[in-house]
């Protein structure tokens, strides 16, 4: 992915933990319905900070990312969680193939989903990887409804590459025609008081914007079945 390592290696990834932790223990305590039988993959993981939130429960979790510094960070910060493991996948490599026919009852995918540039093929395999009544848990903080996402999407674009700008009926409307059921979607604010110290070193215009991102936006969670 385009600029994903550099933020890495520069502890970008703390910021964004700051930003969307809360959400994350929302959607997996009020969502997901994890337990000890669960295998989760988690598509796009980054630096794995959300490893013990998904096998808290004692559900087996596989993190997938194309960033060698993501994976490199995750495989060390995740020496104290037993069931995680992560695996590196190529840009371009067939997911299928890199999954080796293995199944998931999960697929939770944390703003990841929208710079796949295949998505569709991408979706359908995702769904593949399920097992029957398996749930894909997509989670979006850029997204169409959002009323500061046209103040993110040329850095995003500049940093990270070009992101699939869909609206909530959008990711619905493309999650049923990729053979999905059940979709569902939601949105999840953080509940914690805003926190500016946790970006520090941000200029106050950055600060302002991540303020009314997490706190007062929330984020896009869409849910579906297969």
């Amino acid at each position: 992915m385009v600029g994903f390592d550099d933020l890495y290696r520069q502890g970008g990834a703390v910021t964004w933990q700051a930003g969307k932790e809360d959400v994350v223990h929302q959607v997996v305590e009020l969502l997901m319905g994890l337990g000890p039988n669960g295998r989760v993959l988690d598509f796009g993981c980054g630096t794995g900070w959300t490893a013990p939130i998904l096998t808290e429960s004692g559900a087996r979790y596989l993190g997938i990312d194309p960033s060698a510094e993501g994976i490199a960070q995750a495989e060390r910060r995740s020496q104290g969680v037993p069931r995680a493991r992560f695996h590196r996948i190529e840009m371009g490599q067939s997911l299928t193939d890199a999954l080796h026919a293995a199944k998931f009852t999960h697929v939770f995918a944390l703003d990841a989903l929208y710079f796949v540039p295949n998505l569709e093929s991408t979706l359908q395999a995702l769904r593949d990887a399920l097992e029957p009544e398996g749930m894909l848990c997509s989670i979006a903080h850029l997204y169409r409804e959002s009323r500061v996402a046209d103040s993110l999407i040329d850095d995003v674009t500049r940093e990270h590459g070009y992101p699939q700008f869909l609206s909530g009926v959008q990711w619905q409307l493309l999650l049923a025609r990729s053979g999905f059921r059940d979709v569902r979607r939601y949105r999840f604010y953080d509940r914690r008081p805003f926190n500016p110290a946790a970006f520090l070193g941000q200029p106050p215009a950055a600060i302002a914007l991540a303020r009314e991102l997490y706190e007062r936006e929330g984020a896009l969670v869409v849910t579906a079945r297969r």
